[in-house]
């Protein structure tokens, strides 16, 4: 009797034991699924995907990267108001100052026209520096830069300047700001070229195509050599471009100085990178300059300056109504009180040779 009240509690306890043993197994983590290792993805209905998508509208861009020869600078549509920015200057490019409107005959191939605005008045520049930059000869480089640091010194408070510099594309450094010291810092980022390529039509289409909606007098400072090794665009295509545009623009060669110390020689494609700029800057109102040392350059900078703080901006509506895309001659001429050619003389009474200044022609706009 004494070992069958023994056998209860021993029952009791086995029962204890055993049922500590399998909680774990029946309220603890299953043995049957393994542990998630990640976020579990929401497949209920809401992540449901329509059957057909709409896609997002797309947003124009209001700087297009390149460049259609086709769609150039016109006249606006809603105006037929033409502008053109003349400079007239002595044989050694000096501005000659003081000139009335009725000093000037402006003619729309070759016809007449009424010159409705004028102005004189001296206004700050906006400039765009364009510098190349290419580990294809590094003198170059150097002398590129040598140019860009220098013209730094003729930059006036109020004058809005942007640098670009271009080898395989055209890069903007910094856009247009009065800090004399933002543009330096922009220069002083030009250390290391990644390319040889110098792609220099694609960097001036590109940098004319951001400019051509500001207003007042601007122009783009190009310290270059003159030569084109891979752009998209043709030498017929920029000369269409910077024919349509009203930019003045103004090349700074930097071969001349290596041409003239035989570092690299005089030949047929220096002589056509010469050729080049002096179209280029033809075309567009400006003026190509070749130094062939250092110590020209202040003079040039100062005089490209003077030009460009004495222009004469002129305003016409043609005479021709015309909307048909067609390209359009410009010429301008200086005359007296009865019309004959205006004869310039300098304070001491000697008669002063000039010449005229200004972009070609114009597009009129199509219908």
């Amino acid at each position: 009797m004494r070992s069958r009240y023994l056998r209860i509690p021993i029952l009791l306890l086995m029962g204890v034991l055993l049922f500590a043993g399998l909680a774990p197994c029946g309220y603890g983590q299953s043995t049957d699924q393994e542990p998630s290792t990640g976020p579990t993805p929401d497949v209920g209905p809401t992540v449901l995907a329509p059957k057909k998508t709409q896609p997002a509208p797309v947003q124009p861009e209001k700087k297009p990267e390149r460049i259609n020869p086709d769609e150039v600078f016109n006249i606006s549509t809603a105006t037929n108001l033409v502008n053109v920015d003349v400079m007239v200057v002595d044989k050694d490019g000096n501005p000659i100052p003081s000139l009335k409107r009725d000093n000037f005959k402006l003619y729309d191939d070759g016809v007449p026209q009424t010159i409705s605005n004028f102005g004189t008045e001296q206004a700050p520049m906006t400039t765009c520096m364009i510098i190349e930059f290419s580990n294809r000869y590094w003198p170059r480089l150097y002398l590129a830069l040598e140019y860009a640091y220098n013209y730094l010194h003729f930059i006036q408070p109020k004058d809005w300047t942007a640098v670009v510099s271009f080898d395989m594309k055209p890069q903007i450094l910094t856009d247009f700001t009065q800090d004399r010291s933002q543009v330096r810092g922009a220069l002083d980022t030009l250390r290391i070229p990644g390319f040889s390529e110098i792609n220099l039509y694609d960097a001036i289409a590109f940098t004319l195509d951001r400019m051509k909606d500001i207003k007042g007098r601007k122009s783009i400072l190009i310290i270059c050599t003159g030569y084109d090794t891979f752009s998209k665009l043709t030498y017929d295509e920029i000369l269409k471009i910077v024919r349509s545009s009203d930019t003045a623009i103004y090349p700074v060669s930097i071969l001349e100085w290596l041409t003239v110390r035989s570092m690299r020689g005089d030949n047929i494609n220096s002589l056509q990178a010469r050729n080049g700029l002096e179209t280029i800057a033809k075309y567009s109102g400006g003026q190509a300059y070749f130094p062939r040392f250092e110590g020209e350059l202040p003079g040039i900078f100062e005089q490209i300056n003077g030009q460009l703080r004495t222009q004469y901006g002129l305003g016409f509506v043609p005479t021709n109504p015309a909307k048909d895309g067609r390209f359009h001659k410009l010429k301008v001429d200086l005359v007296d009180e009865q019309g004959n050619p205006l004869r310039v003389v300098n304070p001491k009474g000697k008669v002063v040779k000039y010449r005229v200044v200004a972009r070609e022609g114009y597009y009129a706009p199509k219908s």
